[in-house]
């Protein structure tokens, strides 16, 4: 008796291990959800846009399931640090600060920013944006440039905890113009509401502040997952999958 049931044991063990090995690997992803049409939230209230379909398309490249993860922009790093996500997929540029910290795939976007404003805006120079006042995200990397580049001229500079709460200041008036990248002044013409608003001025790139594109980042320690994130992205660049979703947000190539 003691042998069949040895036997039996030893056959439910097998079973649920070869189950659990069918099971796929979950991998968490971190996003904003607050940075269209790179990530937001959907009126059903799942996670939608640019980063979501590359981190989903990442995923089945790697044949894993994505649990995504709705993360404010600064606490975001923390939040990896932590453990409470493995990955962040959110339009994270590569500098050389944040690579102290985490490590990045290779680039999986390009751009560049540029200030959104009044027609009456064209020129971005600090001279003449003097008595003007500047919206950046807080944490952003458009917020390090303009510190040093109008709020060190005398430019007003107003930081927030998203875009989407900046724009809002932008339409009542609070503040002149806004620090976006391209991505976010693209999407902001499709609203009839910022039809008197437009992109102007330099478009800003220096790689001291906004780094070398964007990347995915991993903790330090996980190699293997830094190395199949690599994998997967060349494989979306190669086999097509990258333009369609590239071509579904932006009328232009968002990698380069």
């Amino acid at each position: 008796m003691r042998t069949i049931r040895t036997i039996l044991l030893g056959t439910f063990l097998l079973g649920s291990c070869s189950l659990a090995q069918a099971e796929p690997q979950v991998i968490r992803i971190a996003t904003e959800g607050a940075f269209p049409p790179y990530n937001f939230v959907k009126p059903d209230g799942s996670l939608g846009g640019f980063d979501v379909d590359i981190a989903n398309a990442l995923c089945a490249e790697m044949k894993v399931q994505c649990k995504l993860v709705k993360q404010d922009w600064d606490g975001i790093i923390p939040g990896l640090m932590a453990k409470k996500y493995d990955a962040i997929v959110a339009s994270m540029a590569i500098t050389e600060e944040r690579k102290q910290k985490v490590a990045f795939t290779a680039k999986y976007e390009g751009g560049y920013s540029m200030l959104f404003g009044s027609q009456q805006l064209t020129d971005s120079s600090p001279a003449a944006l003097q008595g003007k006042v500047i919206a950046v995200q807080k944490g952003a990397i458009q917020e390090d440039f303009a510190a040093d580049y109008y709020e060190k001229a005398g430019i007003g500079l107003r930081r927030y905890p998203d875009t989407q709460t900046a724009m809002l200041d932008l339409t009542a008036g609070r503040v002149d113009a806004v620090l976006l990248e391209v991505g976010n002044v693209y999407e902001a013409k499709k609203d009839p509401n910022l039809a008197d608003y437009h992109g102007f001025g330099e478009r800003f790139q220096d790689p001291k502040y906004f780094g070398t594109g964007s990347g995915i980042a991993v903790r330090k320690a996980d190699q293997a997952l830094l190395g199949q994130l690599n994998q997967a992205l060349a494989s979306i660049l190669a086999n097509g999958t990258y333009k369609q979703i590239n071509d579904k947000y932006f009328p232009y190539d968002q990698y380069e």
